[in-house]
């Protein structure tokens, strides 16, 4: 099973500090900092507040290309290292080096600067896509019947390792936010039954 793992702002803010002052202590002064959208988007304009550089974009899916002289390529997290090398195909620089805030241990790619090695297979959820990766689990979880608020946080535990104490100091009464949305949007519905509130799939 793999399990999920939820940061916080703060957590994600340090990672990215940490890479700055990597690349500050090596003297690698990049023209651009570039970032495969989307996961790596946030954490290049936090590099980039730090480094004083301009931060773009690089779509990997309608296969865009870039161009500059000393290039710093971020990314969230490296899991196997494909998105970064493919990144790295479509970038046209005389000096290109790679960063992440995090990386699974056992990937065969690791970048020149890093925040963080992450020991064992684990899904990060990081802020910016909080709302994102947990409405994807929720939904899982509600097409195998209807559940209240406890049920789904349990169920986010035992079928994905998403630990509720971990949940709550990362991203607190953010859970219920997200079924809020997720109800406005159309994709679940709430209901009453003996004085408790449950949801289900909206169909």
């Amino acid at each position: 099973m793999e399990r999920y793992v939820a940061v916080n702002w703060d957590y994600a803010e340090m990672l990215c500090r940490k890479v700055a002052m990597q690349v500050l202590e090596d003297s690698f002064r990049p023209e651009k900092i570039v970032a495969p959208a989307k996961g790596g988007w946030y954490a290049s304009m936090i590099l980039s507040d730090y480094l004083g550089v301009e931060a773009a974009s690089l779509d990997l899916q309608r296969g865009g290309e870039l161009s500059a002289n000393r290039v710093l390529v971020v990314d969230d997290f490296i899991n196997t290292g494909r998105t970064m090398k493919r990144a790295l195909s479509r970038i046209r620089a005389e000096e290109v080096r790679t960063s992440a805030l995090l990386m699974l241990q056992a990937s065969e790619f690791v970048p020149d600067y890093l925040g963080e090695y992450v020991p064992e297979n684990v899904w990060v959820i990081f802020p910016w896509n909080f709302v994102e990766d947990v409405s994807a689990l929720i939904i899982n979880v509600l097409e195998k019947g209807e559940q209240d608020y406890y049920g789904i946080k349990n169920a986010l535990f035992s079928e994905f390792g998403l630990d509720p104490i971990n949940l709550e100091i990362s991203q607190p009464s953010k859970l219920i936010e997200v079924l809020q949305i997720l109800e406005k949007r159309g994709l679940v519905e709430s209901f009453e039954d003996s004085g408790r509130v449950f949801w289900r799939l909206k169909t």
